[in-house]
């Protein structure tokens, strides 16, 4: 070893003692130096590996971990990811190590988000828009960026649909539980997490469909074929959050929860007969276990519709009005509540993704936002055959496969649940980017394509 590295050795070693014994300067808590410490360390960690402080982030913020594990929230996760992911962005950004790309599904995000920004200025309450755009939106946008070029790697995707799934799975777990033991419940039966905190969570409609987006991702890990570590966290985790959503007694999450299994039963069984048998005995299995029947009678009204259905049916009466008054942008940002509330007394969602959309960015942002994720859904299968078409079989070919299911479920559930401005979509859109540019830069893949299919060698920004 040279003298000049061993002196650069000691001089960084000095400064490390040095920046950790500062906090002592100010406080005598023995703990400050090894948190100094522990925060070197970790943005280190950021610095060298930014997609792990990424999905981190991305993983609190879908799953809401902290909301599910209370004794997390004094520890800042949010924050502390949030300031990890951003610094390391900007340090690789300036060293080259991160190669921006502008696929179609980012270029019509990036359309969709400022048109969504704009909208927040001509509100119905700007004040709402701008409260709501701020705390959770312009981290949506900052986030879909990250993630949609950070990954590079099999092992990457590999990584993101593990953190995924077991994200979920410890949000079911605390579901279960909650069942079980008769907490957290609302209706008298169904379940929640985190109601005394006013979670996003504590709407069983909200849990079963965050749920719903970390189902499809855990059986790409079951019946993906990549190594025993995948199976063995699919295996666990298909079954945990399956219950987990059976107990929130969704009757949306029902529809998207057999659009997945759908969607990977028109790859694994090959007559459509058996098929449709499969999916009706599931339907009347996830029927009879919500006890959805049972639901419906207690709330039954006299005219034939629950009271929740005729609710829905009116806030969708509503929310075409509010596309009606305001056909180029909409009520704005998180303002359907409060138009609801001037139309009809009552401070409701749409209960549906699509006229939310519709409601809240006007018919220019709903076009946009079919568009985006029309595209996104194209891009996932388009990359799953070409990976299946390959000489050898890429382990991101049924995570791929994953996204294309998980898009299906989200517009499907998306049909009776409010989730056009929250994280789920906007991750598959990222994933759906980043997994296309893996494609489209693998070129030994193409030498697997055969050939009289011109249509997949298009270029993927082309």
């Amino acid at each position: 070893m040279s003298v000049v590295v061993r002196h650069w050795q000691v001089t960084a070693a000095f400064l490390a003692c040095a920046a950790a014994s500062l906090p002592w300067l100010v406080t005598s808590s023995p703990v400050a130096p090894l948190a100094v410490a522990g925060g070197c360390v970790a943005l280190l960690i950021a610095i060298h590996r930014p997609l792990l402080v990424c999905i981190g982030f991305v993983a609190f913020s879908l799953m809401r971990l902290h909301e599910a594990y209370p004794w997390l929230m004094p520890l800042q996760p949010l924050l502390g990811l949030a300031v990890l992911t951003a610094i390391a962005l900007f340090c690789n950004a300036l060293t080259g190590r991160i190669r921006i790309a502008w696929p179609a599904e980012i270029r019509l995000f990036i359309a969709f988000f400022s048109l969504v920004t704009i909208g927040s200025v001509f509100a119905v309450s700007p004040g709402l828009s701008f409260a709501y755009w701020n705390d959770v939106f312009v981290k949506i946008g900052l986030m879909t960026l990250a993630l949609a070029w950070l990954p590079r790697t099999e092992d990457d995707f590999h990584l993101i649909a593990r953190v995924i799934a077991v994200s979920g799975l410890l949000v079911a777990a605390v579901a279960i539980s909650n069942k079980l033991n008769g907490i957290d419940l609302v209706e008298g039966t169904r379940v929640t997490v985190g109601l005394r905190i006013k979670s996003i969570l504590s709407d069983p409609n909200d849990l079963a469909f965050l749920l719903l987006t970390t189902l499809s991702l855990s059986i790409a890990l079951l019946t993906g074929g990549t190594g025993w570590t995948n199976r063995f966290i699919g295996a666990v985790c298909v079954p945990a959050v399956l219950v987990a959503i059976v107990y929130t007694q969704s009757r949306g999450a029902v529809l998207g929860v057999l659009t997945v299994f759908a969607v990977y039963g028109l790859r694994f069984v090959r007559s459509r007969t058996v098929l449709v048998i499969i999916c009706l005995a599931g339907a009347t299995a996830l029927y009879l276990a919500m006890g959805i029947s049972e639901r419906m009678s207690k709330v039954a009204s006299p005219q034939g519709l629950d009271a929740s259905a005729a609710g829905r049916l009116e806030f969708w009466i509503t929310a075409l009005k509010a596309a009606a008054v305001r056909p180029l942008t909409g009520v704005g940002l998180a303002n359907f509540s409060w138009f609801n509330y001037l139309q009809t007394g009552q401070y409701m969602t749409t209960h549906n993704t699509w006229l939310q959309v519709l409601a809240e960015t006007g018919i220019p942002g709903l076009t946009l936002f079919v568009l985006m994720v029309a595209r996104a859904f194209r891009s996932s299968l388009r990359a799953h055959r070409l990976l299946s078409a390959a000489e050898a079989r890429s382990p991101v070919q049924p995570v791929a496969y994953g996204l294309v299911a998980a898009i299906a479920g989200y517009c499907t559930a998306g049909l009776f649940l409010s989730q056009g401005f929250t994280w789920p979509i906007y991750v598959m859109i990222a994933l759906a980017a980043a997994i296309g540019r893996y494609v489209d830069d693998n070129t030994q893949l193409r030498r697997g394509i055969p050939e009289g299919a011109p249509s997949n060698m298009v270029s993927y920004r082309g």
